[in-house]
């Protein structure tokens, strides 16, 4: 009985580990972005009435615009993603490779 109570605290510590690398992949990208927008607007406050340092615009520009683009790829792919769950009928085994393929082809996003 101790055994199974140990794979759910392992499952809970995977999960729980696995949502905090998420957190802080949104918080590094948003505060890339932060940084980025902080960049052009001092640019825009200190050099734009001179022109200069015009190396900051594209660099600002990148950075405030590059998590933007990841965040909607990833948004967009995991709408598109498929996620019907694949299983066999009857017991499971896959020793009837027609089967399978007929499965696969059958089942379509």
């Amino acid at each position: 009985m101790g055994s199974g109570k140990v794979k759910i605290f392992e499952g809970k510590t995977k999960e729980s580990s696995k949502m905090m690398k998420t957190y802080m992949a949104c918080l590094w990208s948003f505060l890339v972005s932060l940084a980025g927008g902080l960049l052009l607007a001092w640019w825009e406050y200190e050099y734009h009435p001179e022109n200069r340092q015009l190396w900051m615009v594209p660099f600002g520009l990148i950075l405030f615009s590059t998590p933007l683009i990841i965040w909607f790829a990833i948004f967009v792919s995991d709408i598109c993603s498929c996620t019907e769950d694949v299983t066999q009928p009857g017991d499971g085994s896959n020793h009837e490779p027609g089967k399978v393929i007929k499965l696969v082809t059958s089942t379509s996003c």
